[in-house]
């Protein structure tokens, strides 16, 4: 098994390369099964990488893709040698986030023709979580909630100031949620809401994705 560390480094990067054209002479393609998307929601984490069937059938025996960012550069490299169609990459939360273009390197058959390679993309964000906290006073609801986000720089989850998101709810017994309320929580993570029912219903609250931070959805509660 080979480990390959990720660079220690932080921004945010749109994926634009692409792969050279394939030789006139390539036999078949290849290509590369990775995570379209990865969270970072703790110190480290190992991610497994694999060749798409395609290689096999292509008689692909070495190949390589190096994870490339348009600012911070090389990431992570695949290696498959001899054969192998598995590799392990380490990801760290010190990684940077945004969308990894893997590009290809290379790809060959025993007879070192070339074999064309897909240029597969991976988004990286921060991992998040919601809460939702309902509480009853005669007909009277309130509904707190909480939105947390992964701080790389801690190792830990802290309030999310500025989440965006919406309370929502629905009858026990039924799958269709309502939206409730729009939420926008404060510095520390929080929002609070209050209104009139005396049915008995199910919340959730749902969190929406910003460009670094990926969207999450609470457990229900019933109340």
């Amino acid at each position: 098994m080979r480990l390959l560390s990720f660079l220690a480094a932080a921004g945010v990067f749109a994926g634009s390369l692409v792969a050279s054209a394939p030789a006139a002479d390539a036999a078949g393609t290849c290509s590369l099964y990775v995570q379209s998307r990865i969270s970072i929601g703790t110190p480290y984490k190992e991610i497994t990488v694999k060749q798409g069937p395609n290689c096999a059938a292509a008689g692909v025996t070495d190949a390589a893709w190096t994870a490339i960012h348009p600012t911070k550069g090389w990431q992570a490299v695949a290696y498959f040698e001899n054969s192998a169609r598995t590799d392990y990459i380490d990801v760290y939360s010190d990684a940077p986030l945004g969308r990894w273009t893997w590009r290809p390197d290379y790809a060959w058959d025993a007879s070192y023709t070339d074999v064309y390679q897909y240029t597969p993309v991976t988004d990286v964000r921060l991992a998040s979580y919601g809460r939702v906290y309902p509480t009853r006073s005669g007909s009277k609801v309130n509904i707190k909630t909480a939105a947390m986000r992964y701080w790389a720089g801690g190792d830990r989850f802290i309030g999310w100031s500025g989440a965006r998101g919406q309370i929502q709810y629905r009858t026990p017994g039924t799958t269709t949620w309502k939206g409730l309320k729009d939420v926008y929580s404060t510095s520390t993570g929080t929002y609070s809401y209050t209104y009139n029912t005396t049915a008995v219903r199910e919340y959730r609250v749902v969190l929406y994705a910003v460009s670094t931070i990926w969207e999450s959805t609470s457990p229900i509660v019933k109340k």
